[in-house]
């Protein structure tokens, strides 16, 4: 992991340094300590003064990848911290952890002195666990949303989000999504052209706002089970940019016009014509979040005719403009704003 686990007071600050303290335990998820410690230490090369450090209660943690991590203790985490993150782990880390009433007294009083705490994933229980979640919305890996609810019936829990935010407390879905939150986080404190500029050194292709479902339109179809139609989503997801007919779909699937619209009217309770255009706007809405792309080329990479085209359609879909879209979700430059 980058940075250091220790901190060293002969270390120099100004006011824009801002400590980052991730607590790590053994059974913890890598990813979600190391995707956003990268962000933050990325974002270092653009002029902010992130100081990543590590905590855990015995200054060694083994994550459920089998690398043994070494850490600073609880008790060496500088003061002031500015972010303190908990990541997720496995059911019996969390419950491990859960029950480490040294832990939980360190994390109760580091969260009321830091500026922002944030959970990745499963990390939410322990936020739940010393009351943080008591009367606020929050979100965690989908598949644990239920079992959150159930155990911290004081939170407003939604296993739809990437990520919420309520006062200064984070929660988030989980593993990439913490690199989501992380980058957002950059954008509030050092603006969004920054965010990008480290989007782009991770090769990330979009900065996703926390709204965006957890589950994307593509993975939601290709879920279905069965079917004759199996293949059909990832061969559309592969010509989204092409002009596409019915006839075309069922020449691909080997079947007669007439059976190929029973079958999706089946499998996708929705025509072809349809189905064709929830994939072609839901990949406009994350390539909205790009925002060196005109709103031309948008529609052009998802197989419209032209920017007036799929400006009626997405209005129509999600009830807004691609514009006021990108506005709300992808905090784009008044350049570009101007420019479509």
């Amino acid at each position: 992991m980058p940075a250091s686990g220790r901190y060293d007071k002969t270390m120099s600050s100004s006011a824009n340094t801002r400590n980052i303290v991730f607590v790590l335990f053994d059974g913890m998820l890598l990813l979600d300590a190391a995707g956003p410690a990268e962000v933050f230490s990325t974002a270092n090369m653009f002029g902010c003064d992130y100081r990543i450090h590590y905590a855990s209660v015995t200054g060694q943690v083994t994550p459920r990848a089998g690398l043994k991590v070494t850490t600073g203790t609880m008790e060496q985490a500088p003061r002031p911290i500015h972010t303190l993150f908990i990541p997720g782990g496995t059911r019996s880390s969390i419950e491990a952890a859960a029950s480490d009433e040294r832990l939980l007294a360190w994390l109760e009083t580091a969260s009321k002195q830091a500026t922002r705490v944030v959970s990745i994933c499963t990390g939410a229980f322990l936020l739940g666990r010393i009351g943080l979640l008591d009367g606020r919305r929050a979100t965690t890996h989908w598949a644990s949303a239920k079992t959150l609810a159930a155990a911290f019936p004081k939170a407003r829990i939604d296993g739809e989000e990437l990520f919420v935010e309520d006062g200064k407390v984070w929660t988030s879905a989980g593993a990439a999504t913490g690199i989501d939150l992380s980058l957002t986080l950059v954008a509030r404190d050092a603006g969004p052209d920054v965010a990008l500029k480290v989007a782009r050194a991770l090769v990330l292709h979009l900065v996703r706002p926390g709204s965006q479902s957890q589950f994307s339109a593509p993975l939601a179809y290709q879920a279905r089970k069965g079917g004759e139609l199996s293949r059909l989503v990832p061969w559309l997801e592969g010509r989204l940019d092409q002009p596409t007919t019915v006839a075309d779909m069922a020449d691909a699937m080997g079947m007669s016009d007439r059976s190929f619209y029973r079958h999706c009217l089946s499998e996708f309770d929705m025509p072809p014509a349809r189905l064709l255009s929830e994939l072609r706007l839901d990949r406009a809405r994350l390539l909205l979040g790009d925002v060196s792309l005109p709103i031309s080329a948008v529609a052009h990479r998802t197989g419209f005719a032209d920017a007036a085209s799929f400006t009626k359609a997405f209005g129509q879909r999600y009830g807004m403009t691609p514009s006021a879209y990108r506005r709300a979700f992808a905090e784009p430059k008044k350049s570009m704003e101007a420019a479509e």
